[in-house]
């Protein structure tokens, strides 16, 4: 890809109140934000994370338990009744993973490890570490991906983990 453009500055991330968050990365040529965290149960959260580039986009699960400080991200699927914008690739949607397109259920008992196995049977796309995916980004754009422990476990050691 070409340098980016002079004009363009890299801005810090934003979190706010309800753990949904913008401008994470330092990109000009993507985006990359979070919707609020909700609550899974029994310690666990998930979150929508909206990734984007000039001619498609792609949503990813991020689920986390904030008790064994475990955590995944599963990439959405591309959906075939959507052609994307302006002609650009289809986009991955969450609503692919789940039934009836998908395997993926997010209940209370389910655990990090459930979902990487069913990612692994499907075919799904997952990062099985994104502390250190996250962590990979310069510090003033770097989401913590434990960031809505805080929100809906504040006792507990995600609520705490940097």
């Amino acid at each position: 890809m070409d340098p980016k453009p002079e004009f363009w500055r890299d801005k810090p991330i934003k979190i706010f109140s309800d753990g949904s968050f913008d401008e994470a990365g330092d990109d000009f040529y993507g985006t990359l934000s979070g919707k609020e965290p909700v609550d899974i149960g029994e310690g666990k959260i998930g979150q929508r994370i909206i990734v984007g580039d000039f001619c498609s986009y792609g949503e990813r699960l991020l689920v986390v338990d904030c008790i064994s400080l475990q955590a995944i991200v599963i990439y959405g699927r591309d959906d075939p009744d959507d052609p994307g914008i302006g002609g650009g690739m289809p986009p991955d949607k969450l609503a692919m993973l789940y039934p009836p397109h998908g395997k993926i259920r997010l209940t209370k008992s389910v655990t990090i490890e459930e979902l990487a196995a069913i990612s692994n049977a499907e075919g799904y796309k997952y990062d099985a570490d994104p502390p250190k995916t996250f962590a990979s980004v310069k510090k003033k754009n770097r989401y913590n991906p434990f960031n809505g422990c805080k929100i809906f476990y504040p006792d507990s050691p995600g609520a705490k983990a940097k």
